[in-house]
């Protein structure tokens, strides 16, 4: 303790014995008088002084170490484990064999589905083959009518030849008959010559309608030639169209075949069981021998590269955490080292407790397993606001606690506020946002005490925290006999910590 502070109280002291011997003098009858009415008026109180609370928020948080990713192998066939090459903390690669089921069944599946699709690739060489053959009649066909249309204009032709020289021969004979038929008249000629003359003028008359008719009958039996050959080609083209959707059903089913052939090989692939991750195994869960079916498990791999510890936080710290933020690990396994860490995932979702689970992702020096006791403490910045006594805010409302001067059992002084702990196990209890503290006004001659509007923030251990309203350093009333007023004067008990003065 300093002089000066040493000073004050002495001289507070001195004033105590005056106004005792004050209070205890007599009158001039012997008949002792009583207190004097203005030191009734002045209410004892605990002053203490706002310290700022530097310490960091290092609630600790237990959970068990994990690797940063984990995978089930579960056996993808039902067959006997045949194999089983790895044992429980072997190092691991990515794509490594690391056993092998029985897959003679899948070998003879794939057997059969591959001679399956060879018949099938058969059929579908035999269906164009089909196709081949239909698309040569089709050619034929087509050769047949052109050549028929051929024909009918040939015949039209040769007919319309043939009737213009029987017009002409009936023109000819026609015009030698009546000339003849004169001059037998004439008597130039005999009747007989004449007569011979109009006979074969009939004759050509009748030849033009035999040729005409003739001509009309060979292109109309060319025309139907025509359109038989016509048929013929619908008929072969029809024909194709069928053989080709023939070889395309036979092509699908060498497609669908396929499929099947694939499948069959997959799954006999499969039968080889191949490592997902580069990591180590965690645990064996079958043996060899074993007869397993489509997802049983058979081994537990881990990547180790990094760990992860999930905790349960309580919803009230949520909001002073965030994605990114370093925490601080120990291991039990490893007692003489720390580890840093970092928030990689808070869970959006509280359990019934209203816990959130907090993920942390830690490096791995290649000796932290899975399984592992971890203690986390979320390293949160240096907070520098005051705390002091919940009993400080209760004076306004004459809850002053115990009576001045005594200490109530089994607590400290409240002269000496120790800071509150930030176990993860301590209730955080709600307070409004704003209460009224007094302060002490040491400026007059006598102590007087003022009312001052102050922020709040969380309680803990009887502590509670001043966001706003009142300084480090500065002398509040921490419990007073009675309630309080604004520049009321007070009497400081020998509990109180006063300021230094200058």
């Amino acid at each position: 303790m300093s002089f000066n502070l040493l000073l004050y109280k002495f001289r507070l002291f001195g004033l105590g014995l005056v106004a005792l011997a004050s209070a205890c003098s007599v009158n001039a009858s012997g008949v002792a008088e009583s207190p004097d009415s203005k030191q009734s008026e002045s209410i004892s109180v605990d002053v203490a002084i706002a310290k700022p609370n530097t310490t960091q928020s290092a609630a600790v948080y237990t959970g068990t170490t994990a690797p940063i990713r984990e995978v089930l192998l579960r056996s993808q066939i039902q067959g006997q484990l045949q194999r089983l090459s790895v044992q429980v903390g072997d190092r691991i690669q990515q794509g490594q064999v690391l056993g092998q089921q029985d897959d003679g069944v899948l070998t003879d599946s794939v057997n059969e589905a591959l001679a399956q699709r060879e018949a099938q690739r058969a059929e579908v060489a035999s269906a164009r083959s089909q196709v081949g053959a239909v698309s040569t009649q089709v050619e034929q066909a087509r050769l047949s009518l052109v050549q028929a249309q051929g024909n009918v204009l040939q015949l039209q032709n040769a007919g319309r030849a043939r009737i213009e020289d029987a017009r002409l021969q009936i023109q000819q004979t026609k015009s030698d008959a009546i000339r003849l038929t004169q001059l037998a008249e004439d008597g130039a000629i005999s009747k007989q010559q004449a007569e011979q003359a109009v006979t074969q003028a009939q004759q050509a008359q009748q030849n033009w309608a035999n040729v005409k008719a003739g001509s009309i009958q060979e292109i109309t039996q060319a025309q139907t030639a025509v359109k038989t050959a016509s048929q013929l080609l619908q008929a072969a083209e029809a024909q194709v169209a069928m053989e080709q959707g023939t070889v395309d059903a036979a092509q699908m089913r060498v497609i669908a075949q396929q499929s099947v052939l694939n499948q069959a090989q997959k799954q006999r692939t499969n039968a080889a069981l191949t490592s997902p991750l580069t990591g180590i195994v965690i645990e064996r869960l079958a043996e060899e021998g074993n007869l397993l079916q489509t997802g049983d498990e058979i081994l537990r791999l881990g990547d180790f590269k990094k760990v992860k510890v999930i905790v349960q936080v309580s919803e009230r710290l949520i909001s002073q955490l965030r994605v990114g933020q370093k925490t601080q690990i120990t291991l039990d396994a490893f007692p003489q080292r720390n580890f840093s860490g970092k928030i990689a995932r808070i869970s959006p979702l509280a359990n019934t407790a209203r816990l959130v689970p907090v993920e942390i992702v830690m490096a791995n020096n290649g000796k932290i397993g899975s399984g592992l006791l971890a203690r986390v403490s979320f390293v949160q910045p240096q907070q520098q606001r005051v705390w002091i006594p919940e009993s400080a805010l209760e004076t306004q409302a004459g809850r002053g606690g115990p009576p001045i001067g005594k200490t109530p059992p089994n607590s400290e002084p409240r002269s000496k506020p120790s800071p509150p702990s930030d176990s993860a196990q301590q209730k955080l209890d709600s307070t409004p946002n704003q209460a009224t503290l007094f302060v002490l006004n040491d400026d007059q001659s006598a102590p007087r005490v003022a009312s001052r509007s102050v922020v709040l923030g969380a309680r803990r251990n009887g502590q509670v925290e001043i966001i706003q309203g009142l300084n480090p350093g500065e002398a509040f009333v921490s419990r007073s006999s009675e309630p309080l007023k604004d520049r009321l004067p007070v009497r400081l008990s020998a509990l109180s910590e006063l300021p230094e003065t200058p």
